[in-house]
């Protein structure tokens, strides 16, 4: 009988150190460093090293046409047809979910663990239970609209309905997305802004960038792009200031201090001040994508300073190639070239 529990025993360990054995093991690989989402996957640079498909190349599932990459905690969380999380230091695959039309832009809201993702193609945006991967519900932006991007305040998150070539959109649409410590999910109202509003930035109240009507092969129908302020409580405009001869500007970002903004245009990126004043053109590049980070560099061997940075793509030349610009050096310093057409850089 001890003969028999003694091979038992001998039997289950070795059972378990074969089932240990086949776990698989992750490589930290990853972590901080540029996220580039592409229509080819999610590419890595270190500052040194491209590394291209990492989700692909780490889980064997491929990916494409990843519109919006962003960060929560120790994941990612990549926005495609579905939406994907992977574990920041390896990109090991931590669950996916949902079915979108064209999904195009999300933000993280609270309380508990959800999302808010705009579903361009369905004209709604789609409340995501993160923990369980799964839509939960949806709330109508209007009917036929385009919303393409979103921006929390506090307790609210602010939809812009950004139109296209062929429609024009005017409003945004304000949702409550809780109440104290209740989740919400509750549509308050629209407000009628100007052309085509397609990006925001939660500072001072709320000031919204609208492109206005831009068709290429048909100028005579476009209006100059503007920058709205809006009070997001009570839904009033105080100031719109009009940005005479510049067209279709989108992706409005900001520095640390709130005072400077910037953004794309028809013929290059620029920047003004955060009252739409002062508008000028930085770099006389097309893009359709812009980062802004404020970075470290050394201008001597021996002298360290620190400058905005902006990273934007070659979106009519060279859709695979990202320019990293130095504000204070007015140059750029670094091209990086990763795998499919660029759709969004962040960092990590």
């Amino acid at each position: 009988m001890k003969n028999i529990i003694l091979f038992a025993v001998i039997l289950l360990f070795f059972s378990c150190s074969e089932s240990e054995d086949t776990q698989p093991v992750f490589s930290r690989d990853y972590g901080s460093g540029l996220y580039v989402a592409t229509s080819s996957g999610v590419s890595f640079y270190n500052g040194d090293t491209v590394i291209n498909q990492i989700y692909q190349s780490v889980n064997g599932t491929p990916l494409s046409n990843v519109k919006k990459i962003k960060f929560r905690g120790t994941k990612a969380f990549m926005l495609s047809d579905k939406v994907y999380s992977a574990n920041i230091q390896t990109f090991e695959n931590k669950g996916f979910g949902g079915n979108f039309i064209e999904a195009v832009d999300f933000v993280f809201v609270t309380p508990d663990d959800r999302m808010f993702i705009v579903d361009r193609g369905d004209s709604k945006v789609k409340e995501f239970d993160i923990e369980n991967m799964q839509i939960t519900s949806d709330i109508e932006t209007g009917v036929n609209t385009s919303p393409i991007s979103l921006v929390n305040r506090y307790y609210r998150t602010i939809v812009m309905n950004g139109g296209s070539v062929s429609r024009k959109d005017s409003t945004i649409v304000v949702i409550d997305h809780k109440d104290n410590l209740v989740p919400l999910a509750n549509m308050m109202g629209s407000l009628y802004i100007g052309d085509n509003p397609n990006s925001a930035i939660s500072t001072d109240d709320l000031k919204v960038l609208c492109s206005g009507v831009y068709n290429n092969s048909n100028s005579s129908d476009n209006t100059f792009s503007s920058l709205v302020k809006v009070n997001p409580w009570d839904l009033e405009i105080a100031w719109t200031q009009p940005m005479n001869n510049i067209y279709n500007a989108a992706n409005l970002k900001s520095n640390n201090a709130g005072n400077v903004f910037y953004f794309t245009a028809s013929d290059g990126v620029y920047s003004m001040n955060n009252s739409g004043t002062g508008v000028n053109q930085i770099i006389p590049l097309v893009s359709d994508v812009l980062l802004v980070r404020s970075e470290s560099y050394n201008p001597t061997d021996s002298t360290t300073a620190t400058s905005n940075m902006l990273y934007v793509n070659d979106s009519q030349n060279a859709s695979s190639t990202i320019y990293k610009y130095n504000i204070s050096l007015s140059s750029y310093v670094d091209t990086i070239n990763v795998e499919g057409s660029v759709l969004d850089i962040n960092y990590y």
